[in-house]
């Protein structure tokens, strides 16, 4: 499973709106829906990862251009990437309490279709709830096994909620609650050796 080994991210800036006519705010922004992460403050710019359903991002700045509002996520070595925050100021997900206009109403974008649940998710799972922040590119995928498919590849710095986790082998995976009743899984363990911060 090489693509799940913690690794740094690939930048590619693109965009002279990138860092220009921002105007700072330090917030957190939950994302109502399936939701690219992109190198610049464009849909023309090139997608860095697609961010699920209840990813909890920390962003330092805004800014509205046309339709959209950007939000500016800092990410490793001084770089950034961009999201979508609100569409016709419609917000695609929940800004928390002393982030950008908290109130109002979520709007989703493009949900994803639930992927069918495949190998090991029904084993022994200890229940666990807890938050897990990515230190690396890691795949989440449809069951506990790293034969599932992926559903996504999650960037660095991605915070997810686990419900319980479950040891098999030399890894432990992380069961993450989805829409519709599905999960997705990702591993937290390599051989004891942790793949992220646990909070």
């Amino acid at each position: 499973q090489n693509t799940n080994k913690p690794s740094q991210p690939v930048h590619t800036n693109t965009n002279n709106n990138v860092n220009s006519n921002w105007t700072k705010q330090n917030g957190v922004f939950i994302t109502g829906g399936s939701i690219n992460l992109r190198t610049g403050a464009s849909t023309n710019s090139k997608v860095i990862a697609l961010l699920p359903t209840n990813t909890e991002i920390k962003y330092d700045a805004y800014r509205t251009t046309g339709q959209y509002t950007w939000l500016r996520q800092p990410r490793a070595n001084g770089q950034y990437g961009y999201l979508v925050g609100r569409n016709n100021g419609n917000a695609w997900g929940t800004f928390k309490v002393g982030s950008a206009k908290a109130t109002t109403p979520v709007v989703h974008q493009n949900v994803q279709k639930p992927v069918a649940t495949t190998t090991n998710n029904n084993a022994t799972w200890t229940k666990q709830n807890g938050t897990f922040i990515t230190g690396g590119a890691i795949n989440l995928r449809t069951g506990a096994s790293t034969k599932s498919p992926i559903i996504e590849t999650l960037p660095i710095n991605t915070v997810i909620k686990y419900d319980a986790y479950y040891r098999a082998g030399k890894y432990v995976w992380l069961r993450q609650p989805r829409a519709n009743g599905q999960y997705g899984y990702l591993v937290g363990r390599l051989n004891n050796q942790a793949w992220g911060t646990y909070r």
